[in-house]
């Protein structure tokens, strides 16, 4: 289960970050996006909402996903984030700060990857995918092994991902309405990004556990900016 316990040295702390336009200001949104500041020696992608497949979910407009592994992100909040509240939400602190909302803010660690981090991509297919919650311990040490082993790779090939990206939740600054346990996160093409429904035979079934999964997020982001080549 999630926890407070900071992640280990070898463990790639990311940063979630879903941003709204704040009301009447949806014209200078993506020039604010854009203009806010990132945090020094922080590895940051940004990114803008393209498609959704999830009920009873509305996801923020805007995504930074923000990566560091020398403990240089900042506290709640988030980078270029600051104090403020009401019902829109905090202020985002720099230029656009009348512009945007941080919509919330939550940080998982990267588990498992199909490749190594290459050239930006289009487009990002992040899902989120939740055990069932009644699983035990031995049932979720398959449940992973299934998931990082079989249908990561599976998928990424299927949808023709050049590389797909495994994270596991660490806590929430600021919750969204629905936070699974673990997100996928697959890089594609123009032309991947266009085909949003599954396409060929049936994914491996896997064990039981697996099967009785549920995934509230399917959103398709467009890359903007960001993303350095390590």
């Amino acid at each position: 289960m999630p926890t407070d316990d900071v992640p280990s040295p070898a463990s790639e702390l990311t940063v979630v970050e879903g941003f709204e336009p704040r009301p009447r200001r949806e014209p200078e949104a993506e020039a604010a996006f854009a203009a806010l500041p990132a945090a020094p020696s922080i590895h940051e992608a940004r990114y803008e909402l393209l498609a959704v497949n999830a009920r009873g979910f509305h996801p923020p407009r805007f995504l930074r996903l923000a990566t560091d592994t020398g403990g240089h992100l900042p506290g709640a909040g988030g980078p270029g984030s600051g104090p403020g509240g009401g019902r829109h939400g905090p202020v985002v602190g720099g230029p656009g700060g009348d512009d945007l909302r941080l919509a919330w803010s939550v940080e998982y660690r990267r588990i498992a990857e199909t490749a190594p981090e290459g050239p930006a991509p289009f487009a990002v297919y992040l899902l989120g995918v939740d055990p069932p919650p009644e699983a035990s311990e031995e049932e979720l040490e398959a449940f992973d092994a299934f998931y990082t082993d079989v249908h990561l790779p599976e998928v990424a090939e299927r949808r023709q991902a050049r590389r797909a990206v495994r994270y596991e939740l660490i806590r929430a600054r600021r919750p969204p309405h629905v936070l699974p346990r673990y997100l996928a996160l697959y890089e594609v093409d123009e032309q991947g990004a266009a085909r949003r429904r599954h396409q060929g035979p049936p994914y491996a079934r896997g064990p039981a556990v697996w099967q009785a999964h549920s995934t509230p997020w399917r959103l398709w982001y467009r890359f903007l900016a960001g993303y350095p080549n390590r």
